[in-house]
């Protein structure tokens, strides 16, 4: 069997071959048979052909035979994945932003969510009134330009 080629197609030429000889009345064994064609196989079967070697399985052929599509299937999606797109140009592919390339128009865009401000009966922390906070106070402010007053790292207490 060529490395690539079907399966199924290998599977019907090896049988076609145990039938001819057979009608020659030469009798082989089955595990003669499953031998020859676990050896016939591509390197891409080496690890099927161990594993059912060190399984000990002493299947028929059409077990075989179903086993060997389940694994071609298996070895396909790995040479899948093992494929590389020979380009030298790396282009970002995705989604694009802003417009949709099917029908010209803008994509919906979020609404904006108003910043809300303090309620007026919000009290600063720094001068006791009602109506802001500590960081817009303007007493604060004035304090903390003049040096009076040192500005409190994020996460320490003072």
């Amino acid at each position: 069997m060529e490395e690539g080629s079907s399966v199924s197609e290998h599977m019907l030429a090896m049988t076609g071959h145990a039938k001819k000889l057979s009608d020659l009345g030469i009798v082989i064994p089955n595990r003669l048979g499953i031998n020859r064609v676990l050896q016939s196989l591509p390197p891409s079967y080496k690890n099927f052909v161990m594993n059912y070697n060190m399984q000990n399985m002493n299947k028929e052929l059409p077990e075989l035979f179903s086993m060997l599509k389940s694994a071609e299937i298996e070895i396909k999606k790995e040479h899948q994945v093992l494929m590389v797109n020979k380009t030298t140009s790396f282009k970002k592919q995705g989604k694009s932003k802003g417009k949709n390339k099917k029908s010209g128009k803008k994509a919906a865009t979020p609404p904006v969510k108003p910043k809300t401000g303090p309620k007026p009966d919000a009290e600063c922390y720094y001068c006791k009134e009602k109506g802001h906070w500590k960081r817009n106070c303007s007493k604060y402010l004035a304090d903390l330009k003049s040096g009076l007053v040192k500005k409190k790292k994020e996460g320490t207490k003072e």
